[in-house]
């Protein structure tokens, strides 16, 4: 795995963070805030890159991005819709991908009741009243405002085609079969109040992929920024799992 310089000029482990879709790369900052001096955090904007931008194709402009600026395997923390890329990229790249830690995700879109309704309200009501509505949801606890703004202002700058191509290839994905593949090692972060996504849903990701282990939250979809503590932990512990033993032993849910 290679290491590369924080903005601190710290040498550490590569960790690739792909947010979910409408979400600003900035979600990652309190995460980062916790690492820093210990990872280099790269944290894309995928949405905002040329299109087209259903899965298969971020996924393969991800692996472009790490070999040309990285040069070699990094951890890849995905977020929601960046979990499914983050799987995708794993499924086609999996020499790039020493490490995941999969947030708020999923293999497919079964039980996320209401995609369908989300994409049509994408194509006919797309504006800041149907960004601010996607993005409340994400929080159990609201972000701060000054943050929230932040956030809007990159969904606004977002095109209505990218959260379309994105959140229909999900719907139409379906990487279970892959999940068995997997070789390295695997943690999966939930929260419990997620209200698009359930612990359920969570276990069956994680009991899917050999050696995985699963940890939930008491937060909503996002817990990268509602609780970066936890998940720095699980982080670096997974960085740990990756410097010792491989992968094996099974699902393994920690409690809170």
């Amino acid at each position: 795995m290679p290491t590369g310089d924080d903005e601190r000029g710290v040498r550490g482990p590569v960790v690739l963070a792909v947010p979910g879709t409408l979400c600003a790369p900035a979600v990652f900052r309190p995460l980062a805030g916790r690492l820093a001096g210990q990872v280099e955090f790269d944290a894309v904007s995928w949405m905002t890159e040329p299109g087209p931008w259903d899965l298969g194709t971020v996924a393969d402009r991800l692996a472009a991005h790490i070999t040309r600026r990285h040069g070699g395997p990094v951890v890849v923390v995905g977020h929601s819709t960046g979990g499914a890329i983050a799987l995708r990229l794993v499924a086609a790249h999996a020499g790039l991908v020493a490490g995941l830690l999969l947030v708020d995700t999923g293999a497919h879109m079964r039980g996320h009741g209401d995609v369908d309704a989300i994409l049509t309200a994408l194509a006919t009501d797309w504006g800041p009243r149907l960004h601010a509505g996607v993005l409340d949801r994400s929080f159990a606890t609201p972000p701060d405002p000054a943050f929230r703004d932040e956030l809007l202002d990159y969904a606004a700058a977002v095109p209505v085609r990218a959260a379309l191509d994105a959140l229909r290839s999900q719907r139409d994905l379906d990487l279970t079969p892959e999940l068995a593949r997997i070789d390295c090692p695997v943690t999966v972060l939930h929260g419990r109040r997620d209200p698009t996504r359930t612990p359920d849903q969570a276990r069956e990701l994680a009991d899917a992929i050999p050696g995985a282990r699963l940890h939930l939250l008491d937060t909503g979809h996002t817990p990268v920024y509602e609780a970066p503590d936890e998940v720095a932990t699980e982080l670096l512990a997974l960085l740990t799992r990756l410097r010792g033993a491989g992968p094996g032993g099974g699902s393994l849910e920690s409690p809170m």
